[in-house]
């Protein structure tokens, strides 16, 4: 084997680990601008469920029944265990 032979081999590796070493830096790039774009979308949802439940549509309206039947629930389970359990 000559030297040259040698020589070319060691390039050809190092093109190849040159090649490696762009393909996952970009792949780590991508997945952290992935990861952002899923908190962005995870913030909008959230604003925009907020905006949906308190404003004066369908779902505002729905929200707002939710809530007082929980409220309602939370008053009179209670009650009803005491007549249940004592009485």
């Amino acid at each position: 084997m000559s030297n040259m032979e040698n020589l070319e081999h060691q390039l050809s590796e190092r093109e190849r680990q040159s090649e490696v070493n762009a393909r996952a830096l970009s792949a780590i790039e991508s997945q952290s601008i992935r990861q952002e774009a899923r908190g962005y979308a995870v913030m909008a949802s959230f604003l925009g469920y907020g905006e949906g439940a308190l404003g004066t549509g369908t779902f505002g309206k729905i929200s707002h029944w939710a809530k007082l039947f929980c409220i309602g629930f939370a008053f009179l389970v209670p009650s009803l265990l005491v007549w249940r359990v004592l009485l």
